[in-house]
């Protein structure tokens, strides 16, 4: 209203009325959505030109809270463009690729050319957008407009020619996704031309299309493991250097990964910490996600030290308001939980086969898919696993994702070997173990060996498959080991009040508690009070008292 009265309003509001509440920042307030109803009603009834100042005024508040998408939303409802393309340019495309590609190409539909002409950043940050989703005649075109942009412009420097022709090549270089030496080439002659990091990707922006692994998106046939663990390590420096550390740490990622899937675990290990000390403090969440996908793999396979817990995890990926981390960190407890075993404690998304509902891009899509059909092996929905096997198959072929390739083709192995279709698992196994030898690959079989173990003793005895038996029958002692098995009195605890029923039993204080949850101390004292009502504790019971029944509760259990 900007009336110099608001803030009397809004505190009589406050005290006398029920539907509006102010929030302990002092500053933002939560509307009952019965009176969120009676706004919009109201706003509606308002003249179009009255709309789209407060929807102008509306969008420059997110704007400035970086809350992008929803800055990006009202500006297209006020059909403000200048405003939109200026919003897409400070995204640089990170939350831009969660939304339907469909909306988007709505709005530059209704954009006038000569507005977009007149924010060529925003169009680079597009023709990138394009690409994830594979667009790619809307991307070209997007080119098209940018060289006409570059010629038309009598007012550039030279300098700035230079840097949007650079950064042009660099979102190009896509198209030649994860062959690493052609994209290396246009990398740095990008970085010949440019004056200036790349406007269009940010460091803190996603950098594997949603994938959790580097290793699977780059790694694209037998036999060519080393080459592509040297080009990374050659090349990636050069895309450093054009985008201010995008991606950074991807080389060393992939060097973790690979030492493992071959069966070094302390390289892998020590590789790994690299990648986390690499990373750590740059704002690469997409990386350290990366990091922990490992990280949980590796935990089932050797003693590790937990960095955080799932429950952490996510609580502090909530509050980065970013839904791709958030899909990645789903797909880490997914995979982790189907090789345990554990389905309970899936993610909603994969347990209940949802994915539909969230915007994968098309690039990490067959590692999101290959983990799915994790989840349907746990769920022993077996010919689910057959039935996909054969697009998702093709899928792999058409990205040259040979690791994800090798990954489904075990799984399809395994679900015959469920359904006791020997000759069928056995032909799979043999093709997987024909593809696995030349770069020693033994993880894939490993993480389903107990689908696998029986149609493996038939196959002819190789070195290659000793080291899987070897390891595999290591695996399944482990995961007996890391099994959780709640005693029956922890049994109608939810996965939030169990995390926090196993700290108590550590003798964590709530504070304590809190800082390790990323949760308030309050919120902790509500869970302790439904813990303690689930649990038939006295409400009354000292405290003392009622950690020592917790921890005698929980006793065996270790922790960790």
């Amino acid at each position: 209203t900007e009336d110099e009265e608001v803030r009397a309003m809004v505190k009589i509001l406050t005290e006398q009325n029920a539907f509006v509440k102010c929030l302990a920042d002092g500053v933002t307030f939560r509307f009952h959505h019965m009176m969120k109803e009676c706004a919009n009603r109201v706003f509606a009834a308002l003249d179009e030109e009255k709309q789209a100042f407060y929807l102008n005024r509306f969008g420059l508040w997110y704007e400035q809270h970086s809350q992008y998408l929803h800055a990006m939303d009202v500006y297209r409802r006020s059909k403000n463009y200048d405003a939109f393309l200026r919003v897409v340019k400070n995204d640089a495309g990170i939350l831009l690729a969660s939304l339907n590609a469909q909306e988007v190409m709505n709005v530059l539909a209704e954009c006038p050319v000569s507005i977009l002409k007149a924010h060529p950043l925003a169009i680079l940050v597009l023709m990138r957008s394009m690409f994830n989703w594979r667009l790619i005649p809307k991307m070209m075109e997007l080119k098209v407009l940018l060289m006409e942009v570059v010629e038309e412009n009598a007012a550039f420097s030279d300098e700035e020619r230079g840097n949007l022709l650079g950064e042009c090549d660099l979102i190009m270089s896509f198209l030649c996704y994860n062959d690493i030496g052609a994209m290396s080439q246009l990398h740095r002659r990008a970085s010949s031309q440019m004056s200036r990091p790349a406007i269009s990707i940010q460091n803190n922006g996603g950098w594997t299309f949603g994938s959790p692994s580097v290793l699977m998106m780059f790694y694209r046939g037998p036999g060519q493991l080393e080459s592509e663990l040297a080009q990374m390590d050659e090349c990636m420096p050069h895309y450093y250097k054009i985008t201010c550390g995008h991606g950074q740490g991807a080389e060393k990622i992939m060097r973790a990964e690979a030492a493992f899937v071959q069966g070094r675990f302390a390289d892998a290990q020590i590789e790994l910490e690299r990648a986390y000390a690499q990373i750590e403090g740059n704002g690469q969440e997409n990386m350290a996600l990366c990091c922990d996908f490992l990280a949980r793999r590796l935990s089932l396979c050797i003693e590790t030290e937990e960095r955080a817990s799932f429950a952490a995890r996510r609580a502090y990926l909530l509050k980065q308001h970013n839904i791709a981390w958030l899909d990645i960190f789903n797909a880490t407890a997914a995979y982790y939980y189907a090789l345990l075993g554990e389905t309970e404690e899936i993610p909603e998304i994969f347990r209940t086969h949802t994915l539909f509902s969230v915007n994968i891009l098309v690039h990490g899509k067959p590692m999101i898919e290959m983990i799915e059909n994790q989840v349907y092996l746990a769920q022993g929905a077996y010919a689910k696993v057959i039935g996909r096997s054969e697009g998702l198959l093709a899928v792999c072929a058409g990205l040259h994702y040979a690791l994800v390739t090798l990954h489904l083709r075990i799984q399809t192995a395994a679900a015959y070997a469920m359904l006791g279709k020997t000759e069928e698992a056995q032909t799979l196994l043999l093709q997987a173990l024909q593809e696995a030898e030349p770069d020693e690959f033994l993880l894939p079989f490993v993480e389903n060996y107990r689908y696998i173990k029986k149609t493996l003793e038939k196959l002819p005895q190789t070195p290659l498959l000793a080291r899987i038996q070897r390891l595999g029958k290591a695996s399944e002692q482990r995961q007996k080991q890391l099994s959780t098995h709640r005693p029956a009195s922890l049994a109608t605890l939810t996965e939030r009040e169990y995390e926090i029923v196993k700290l108590m039993a550590s003798r964590l204080r709530n504070r304590e508690i809190a800082e390790k949850l990323f949760l308030s101390e309050g919120s902790v004292k509500q869970y302790i009070n439904q813990i303690y009502s689930k649990l038939n504790i006295d409400g009354g019971y000292p405290g003392e008292a009622a950690a020592d029944f917790i921890h005698a509760e929980c006793h065996p259990l270790t922790f960790g």
